[in-house]
């Protein structure tokens, strides 16, 4: 969940926690929502990941999503968004669709509320959907950053384009290569013509 925070959303991606509030005189106990926007949930991230290690053999290991990741998105973010396209380079955007895609998620419920935020690293989220190819919302693929040539949307998921049969003839159409299968019916249309 790291929406880009410069992209115009039509609806800005939230995470949500319930978060378990006690009071005062701690004898009563109640959970509250709360919301985080997409500048605020790296605050939000920085307290879930401060116990996301594993001591083994005396050494801390991080665990899949830790520090380390969640700073090297925020420097991928930042070299992206200052990334220009050399003059006389052409962009063509395709992008997956008709795919659930994570857009909001809440962690905790209000009978079973996040007390430490920690929590969150081990606790199974529920999702709001929107259309993309189940990683990439296609709102924000569909709008890339470049001035687009072409931009097509084509049913598959984020890796599964990369083998997708309809990409690569996109590409072999914008590249003005012809493909096998067109070849080989162009040769069986062919007539012979009798010269004589």
């Amino acid at each position: 969940m790291m929406g880009n925070p410069n992209f115009k959303w039509k609806k800005q991606p939230e995470i949500r926690v319930w978060r378990k509030k006690i009071s005062e005189n701690d004898d009563d106990t109640s959970a509250e929502l709360e919301s985080f926007g997409l500048i605020e949930s790296i605050d939000l991230f920085n307290s879930a990941l401060k116990n996301n290690e594993l001591n083994y053999g005396g050494n801390k290991i991080a665990l899949p999503f830790n520090f380390a990741i969640l700073d090297w998105a925020a420097s991928t973010r930042e070299i992206l968004n200052k990334a220009q396209l050399p003059d006389g380079v052409s962009f063509y955007n395709i992008y997956g669709v008709s795919l659930d895609t994570p857009f909001d998620v809440c962690y905790g419920t209000e009978t079973s509320p996040i007390e430490d935020l920690s929590e969150i690293c081990q606790t199974m989220p529920e999702y709001t959907y929107v259309d993309g190819d189940g990683t990439v919302p296609a709102e924000s693929a569909a709008a890339a950053q470049f001035k687009a040539v072409a931009s097509v949307g084509v049913s598959g998921s984020h890796r599964g384009l990369l083998r997708d049969k309809r990409v690569f003839e996109l590409i072999q159409q914008w590249l003005g290569v012809e493909s096998k299968k067109a070849k080989r019916k162009q040769l069986r249309t062919r007539k012979v013509v009798d010269s004589g």
